[in-house]
């Protein structure tokens, strides 16, 4: 599980976070302003099923991708995956011929809210699984002590508690994070 960033790693971070957010800039700026009433006719066209004009419509919501995705900063996730996110939710809503301004930004908003709804969930399951394995940990510590040999199975699904399905599951994770340690 990864720890908290210290002030370099954060520093850094937040430079990668600002160089993403500048080119995004560059981007929407890159894009030809709306004329008068073009996003409603464009909206009017997706309404009647044409597809061909989605790729304008998104051009036009870059920026509110962009707005909504910043109202989200510091909730979790990075400014470019929170944008990546708006972006899908926006591609989705064209997809499926959302034809309502307000309906677009909704979409888009969801789309920010699942990503981080799942990416808490995954935090969650994360510190779940490195607290099982220190607890497995502890108890091979305790039991080889007390023994004066590496515990078995048995013992550690007794000391534990734990099924034997559950605990090879979290020895086999905490042995990959070891193999995966030492191939660095």
């Amino acid at each position: 599980m990864a720890g908290k960033m210290n002030k370099e790693e954060a520093s850094e971070e937040n430079s990668k976070e600002l160089e993403i957010l500048k080119m995004y800039l560059e981007e929407v700026k890159a894009v030809p302003p709306v004329k008068p009433g073009e996003k409603e006719e464009l909206l009017s066209a997706c309404a009647a099923g044409r597809k061909d004009v989605r790729n304008r419509l998104m051009e036009l919501y870059l920026m509110d991708t962009l707005q909504i995705a910043s109202e989200y900063r510091d909730q979790g996730m990075g400014l470019s995956d929170l944008i990546q996110e708006a972006n899908m939710g926006l591609v989705l809503a064209l997809e499926e011929m959302v034809t309502e301004d307000l309906q677009i930004k909704k979409r888009i908003r969801a789309a920010v809210e699942a990503a981080l709804d799942e990416e808490g969930r995954e935090g969650a399951v994360s510190e779940h699984l490195a607290e099982e394995i220190n607890r497995l940990d502890e108890a091979s510590k305790v039991l080889t002590e007390r023994n004066g040999q590496a515990p078995t199975i048995e013992e550690l699904m007794e000391y534990l508690g734990m099924p034997e399905e559950e605990l090879r599951e979290y020895m086999k994770i905490s042995l990959d994070a070891i193999n995966a340690g030492l191939a660095e």
